[in-house]
């Protein structure tokens, strides 16, 4: 309203008393009007900018809560004063938007999550907020989107045992395996009935007894592949649970989850297992070498790439499958779009163990390097 009546006021009024002075002006003699009526536009918008934008938000970032006490109740008051307006106006609006079968009262979150992750990556940016709580906080806004199936351990890697296993296959399972909670079977992997806890078993051992699984049984918790992963984390917080098992349509074993996965979502890898290869180990050249099970996702955002994440395809090895149009052979070098190359530095005929990764400025640099050697 300030700004209308200004603009009215200043075309009106101001311009018609600066005409006749620019009018005597000898090179703007007959278009002293226009000129007189654009410049009272710039000065006015100039001066709402400044003094009325710019200015104050400046000094009500420096001191965000003060001026918000000062201003509460003025604004409520104002608020009181513009209701009679506010409701015209928003039925005014729904009269309108019936026909497109929308409604609104305007108070609709307006935020989105991209918004939300650009304001995070803003403020780790400009120091407002430390880089690794940026990174954290931008995985927490997608962990939400994520599936079960996207943070599970696949059946092919799962290590378990049979309920029926005697005390020896135990012992070399857990000296090879080193495993702090075993899933636990009965007669093939589908039927799993339980996991148990090494800790169990050492004391179990430590007393001289026989190892008896069905003793030690401890209950596991089912869940569809598809179930949001926020929805598991926060079962395993509430029912103080470390492990949950995942089946497909079919009720068949998909794969299993620990708490630790669901964290390392989160946070990053944390819990590296003893033995295991890196996940990520930086080559030097502004290329990375990484495991075939890690996340398209994770790719993307620490490199800042913009890797393609199709439906059931969530990591660098699927990827891989998908480019060479069937299993990857151990060498094979393929482009995954933008610039980006993927080169299968290990591989068996059932999965790509490891990949490198050779962003688009880097790839020049390696492939000039590459010809020297072969000189």
């Amino acid at each position: 309203m300030v700004s209308t009546a200004a603009a009215a006021f200043g075309g009106s009024t101001m311009a018609n008393h600066l005409t006749p002075v620019l009018a005597q002006v000898e090179w703007i003699g007959h278009r002293a009007e226009t000129v007189a009526f654009a410049t009272v536009v710039v000065l006015i918008s100039y001066l709402s900018l400044v003094l009325g934008e710019l200015v104050p938000k400046s000094l009500a970032l420096r001191s965000g809560e003060a001026y918000a006490l000062v201003m509460a109740k003025p604004l409520l008051g104002l608020s009181w004063l513009a209701r009679p307006a506010v409701w015209f106006l928003t039925a005014s609006s729904n009269l309108v938007l019936r026909p497109f079968s929308d409604r609104t009262d305007f108070m609709e979150a307006r935020v989105s999550t991209e918004e939300l992750q650009q304001m995070v990556e803003e403020a780790a940016e400009t120091g407002a907020l430390h880089e690794h709580a940026s990174e954290i906080a931008s995985r927490a806004l997608e962990f939400d989107k994520l599936t079960l199936a996207e943070v599970i351990v696949p059946r092919n890697r799962i290590d378990a045992l049979d309920i029926e296993a005697g005390s020896d296959e135990i012992r070399t399972f857990l000296l090879e395996r080193r495993r702090s909670r075993i899933l636990v079977y009965e007669n093939d992997l589908d039927n799993v009935v339980g996991y148990v806890s090494v800790k169990d078993i050492v004391s179990v051992v430590s007393r001289g007894n026989t190892i008896v699984l069905r003793e030690l049984l401890r209950g596991i918790k089912t869940f569809p592949e598809t179930v949001p992963a926020i929805e598991v984390l926060l079962f395993m917080r509430d029912d103080n649970q470390r492990i949950a098992i995942a089946v497909d349509e079919h009720g068949l074993l998909s794969g299993l989850v620990t708490f630790e996965d669901l964290v390392d979502e989160l946070v990053g890898e944390v819990f590296e297992q003893e033995g295991k290869q890196p996940a990520r180990i930086d080559l030097g050249d502004g290329s990375v070498s990484v495991r075939g099970d890690f996340p398209i996702r994770d790719i993307n955002r620490e490199m800042e790439l913009d890797l393609e994440e199709s439906d059931g395809v969530t990591t660098i090895a699927g990827l891989c499958n998908v480019l060479a149009g069937g299993m990857a052979n151990r060498g094979a070098r393929l482009a995954a779009g933008h610039g980006v190359t993927l080169v299968v530095q290990d591989a068996t005929p059932r999965a790509v163990r490891r990949v490198r990764i050779i962003p688009p400025e880097a790839e020049e640099e390696i492939a000039a390097e590459e010809a020297e050697d072969e000189t």
